[in-house]
């Protein structure tokens, strides 16, 4: 009897048991199925957000709703560096999407004015103006090209001037690219507003302390040679004849300024009529620098070193002369030939 009682408690533990493992395995199942249609409704909410994007046209709201879109769903952005990494490939330097230091905006590059369009996000300079790394290591060339010492904004009536550090920054510049602005940074300025010449021996800078005397000593060429190593300012050979003078020294294609003033030859332009005698070669009216006039366009004439613009003809500044006159005879006729070279006075 006590045998019977222990089989039927033992078969209704197992029974409830059982049951118990179904009713697990049920709830298992539901939860299951609750995943694969929260599953399935995430799919749907990355398809319909990937349409959304296809429809983005701006640049910046396409990258952004894309960083979005893959921080949100796959943990990370990486994918949106296949287009940015596809234009450094093609040596086009662009802008770090993810770079949270610069500001981004929409519309033009202000400094595109070769119409490039370069394909990398704009972004704003210190003066609001719209750049990409391209545009603007492209105009910051030119400025120092053109003899310039300083970085300033090429857009009508913007004359801001940007540090080196911005440059640096906003156009990518590479090692090599910062190396050679560096460079043609001091080369101009020295130009510019110092006595600052290169060696015709080794090719470095030097500066002449007696400005009244042409006969000037390279130390790093004395030093190599192990003896005095001279050379003329003026015609940038090494040095013959009796020192010091300040008019030339006895190489023969050595020619003071005011010889070559007085001797060189007149010009005969091609689109200014009408103008007759005019020497070929000029000396500044602001600092003396000897320049000559290319024979093309209109009479004006702006100097490399001090800038000045003036008329080349009768010598006077352009608001004086070229804006009523630039293609015709000046009214106060042909200026002279110079027998003086003006001083500047920096």
């Amino acid at each position: 009897m006590g045998a019977k009682l222990s089989t039927k408690r033992k078969k209704k533990r197992q029974q409830q048991q059982w049951q118990q493992q179904q009713l697990q395995l049920f709830q298992q199942l539901e939860q299951l199925q609750q995943l694969q249609e929260l599953e399935q409704l995430q799919q749907l909410q990355q398809f319909q957000q990937f349409e959304q994007l296809q429809q983005l046209q701006q640049p910046r709201q396409f990258i952004e709703a894309t960083l979005s879109y893959y921080e949100d769903f796959y943990g990370s952005s990486y994918g949106i560096y296949d287009a940015y990494d596809a234009h450094n490939a093609n040596g086009e330097k662009c802008y770090d999407p993810l770079d949270q230091t610069l500001t981004f905006v929409d519309g033009e590059d202000d400094l595109d004015f070769e119409c490039n369009d370069y394909k990398s996000l704009r972004a704003k300079m210190s003066c609001g103006h719209a750049v990409t790394p391209m545009s603007l290591t492209s105009w910051c060339r030119r400025l120092l090209d053109e003899g310039e010492c300083k970085f300033v904004c090429g857009q009508t009536n913007c004359d801001v001037q940007w540090s080196f550090d911005e440059v640096c920054k906003m156009a990518l510049l590479t090692p090599q690219e910062k190396d050679h602005f560096e460079k043609k940074l001091f080369s101009n300025a020295a130009k510019r507003h110092l006595n600052i010449k290169t060696c015709p021996g080794c090719k470095s800078q030097v500066w002449r302390t007696d400005l009244t005397n042409l006969n000037v000593e390279c130390t790093v060429c004395s030093a190599a040679k192990n003896k005095t190593y001279r050379f003329c300012w003026q015609c940038l050979n090494e040095w013959k004849g009796p020192a010091p003078r300040s008019d030339r020294c006895d190489n023969r294609d050595c020619q003071s300024p005011l010889h070559i003033l007085k001797s060189c030859p007149a010009v005969v332009f091609n689109d200014v009529k009408g103008v007759r005698g005019c020497p070929s070669i000029r000396a500044c009216p602001d600092c003396g620098l000897l320049v000559e006039h290319n024979k093309n366009q209109c009479k004006s004439m702006t100097c490399p070193r001090c800038k000045l613009k003036f008329c080349f003809v009768c010598l006077e500044v352009t608001d004086r002369c070229l804006r009523q006159y630039p293609y015709d005879p000046c009214p106060g006729g042909v200026a002279p030939r110079q027998t003086s070279i003006p001083v500047w006075k920096t």
